[in-house]
């Protein structure tokens, strides 16, 4: 009597379990035994080639913005500990180097990183800050300044290496949605003082063009309403929704 050998289709190799995997890596088993074998048309082997890849995007993804909206959550205010008073110009801003050592042990807790690119655009410069995750997503976010920082008691050199830093610092609270305030008063004004009324219908509108439910997105701040928000964790909450929308945005255009 003639043996009898099962064949498998592709998506019955692909529902292959392997115990103590991830779903990552038991796509990438599934797809080792696809390859081996001889029985499978190449044009449904592409299609699931293509399927693997969305799914692996689609996954990293979410690892991503679970990471990022788990950084803004723990984050906190940078205090502005460096003052600038020469002539009419006073302000204070919190140095690159103290905010990085901040926020790099708060990012490396949920697999997140960053760096910089820069390169010129007509006459502007365009630096570039690519932050990303462990699991291979990463996003880009631009940020475009004068070459020369304007203080004329500087050399060129040192104009176009304060621009630089002055850059990173702006460029870098922008994509990560980083806060900072005074060591004194504005902290503790927006530790202590209830959102804005403009805030909570921010926080509200986002909820809706996200689709994320206010009992839900109640839950994972861990209120009961947006009305016990302060200054600061409303800051916080939207730019969380913000980041969700962006993801979905970039999401829509890869559909397209």
């Amino acid at each position: 009597m003639p043996e009898l050998h099962e064949t498998k289709t592709v998506n019955e190799v692909a529902k292959t379990e392997v115990p103590g995997l991830s779903n990552n890596e038991q796509m990438q088993s599934a797809l080792m035994e696809i390859v081996k074998r001889t029985d499978i048309d190449p044009e449904r082997l592409e299609k699931f080639l293509d399927l693997q890849i969305k799914m692996e995007t689609r996954e990293n993804n979410k690892s991503f913005n679970d990471a990022f909206a788990k950084f803004q959550k723990e984050c906190p205010i940078i205090p502005k500990t460096k003052r600038v008073n020469f002539k009419s110009v006073d302000y204070s801003y919190a140095p690159l180097d103290e905010m990085i050592h901040l926020i790099k042990p708060i990012m490396g807790k949920n697999g997140l990183s960053f760096s910089f690119n820069l390169s010129p655009d007509e006459s502007q410069m365009v630096l570039t800050t690519i932050v990303s995750h462990k699991d291979g997503c990463e996003k880009n976010f631009q940020y475009y300044f004068n070459p020369l920082h304007d203080d004329a008691r500087m050399n060129d050199a040192q104009r176009r290496k304060s621009a630089i830093t002055f850059a990173k610092r702006s460029a870098l609270e922008n994509a990560l949605g980083i806060v900072t305030a005074d060591c004194d008063d504005d902290a503790r004004r927006a530790i202590d003082n209830p959102a804005t009324d403009e805030q909570l219908e921010k926080i509200k509108s986002l909820c809706k063009s996200t689709s994320t439910t206010e009992e839900s997105f109640l839950s994972y701040l861990k209120i009961e309403s947006f009305g016990l928000l302060s200054l600061n964790d409303a800051k916080k909450a939207i730019n969380l929704l913000n980041s969700k929308r962006g993801a979905l945005v970039s999401k829509e255009k890869k559909n397209v």
